[in-house]
């Protein structure tokens, strides 16, 4: 839900190899992407003095490299999902909530995410990342209906019970997004999961969109991801049936 850039992680997205991807799809990209930084890309229910949302402007030479992002991002789902649920991708270099540096979010339709230069780890491929993590929570939220959190919460190891949240992860910079082998048993996929159910869910989305090869090793070998990955395919099957195992693996 609310993604936060991570060292390590922007070090190892410089290094890892892309994997095979549809074409980006930049026509419907360049009409969702959005540059514009002023307070009304805001909603009005963030705009206080306890949020204080704030945000950057990216450099105008960067706007057509996004607009290639998203659209290699966006043709990862069917054309009607996207215009049924997505209205913008926010763009910006840099956003502020609460005090604190955010990686991305989202506000019913609206995904925003931050981009603050490649020499600082915002790839192509972390930036993209971070789109697939935020939508997915725009998705749960609008078909929620779909998904089987019961059986998600099952797959988690006896007794457990998530953090309070991304924002006191965040307050407490328990937010690493690098695939945690020590955690890998118990159905997690980095430590930022452990922060609440939806961050759980956001982190899996990201690798299965991403088709991270670190997340497909953790799947042949761990059994509770392999449950969770079944979960989370169950539901965007019901969103459209392209979204296969085998699909998500050709990505």
């Amino acid at each position: 839900m609310k993604r936060q850039a991570t060292s390590l992680l922007l070090l190892l997205s410089l290094i890892l190899p892309v994997q095979g991807q549809p074409p980006p799809d930049t026509g419907t990209a360049a009409k969702k992407a959005y540059f514009g930084t002023g307070e009304e890309i805001f909603p009005c229910r963030w705009r206080n003095n306890r949020i204080e949302p704030a945000a950057t402007a990216l450099d105008k030479s960067e706007y057509q490299r996004h607009i290639s992002i998203a659209g290699r991002a966006l043709s990862k789902y069917p054309e009607k999902l996207v215009s049924k649920n997505l209205r913008k991708i926010h763009f910006v270099k840099t956003l502020m909530f609460f005090g604190l540096e955010y990686g991305g979010t989202y506000f019913r339709r609206n995904v925003y995410i931050s981009s603050n230069g490649v020499e600082r780890g915002y790839t192509d491929q972390f930036v993209e990342g971070t789109f697939h993590h935020e939508f997915s929570s725009v998705l749960l939220k609008r078909k929620g209906r779909h998904f089987d959190r019961q059986a998600w919460e099952k797959a988690n190891p006896e007794g457990f019970r998530y953090g309070e949240g991304g924002l006191e992860a965040l307050r407490n910079n328990n937010t690493s997004l690098i695939p945690d082998t020590s955690l890998f048993g118990q159905g997690f996929m980095n430590e930022y999961s452990l922060a609440s159910f939806e961050e759980d869910f956001n982190c899996y989305a990201e690798f299965l969109f991403m088709s991270d090869e670190a997340f497909w090793e953790a799947w042949a070998n761990h059994e509770a991801i392999r449950q969770k990955t079944e979960i989370l395919i169950r539901f965007y099957r019901k969103l459209d049936p392209v979204f296969t195992i085998s699909y998500f693996r050709g990505l």
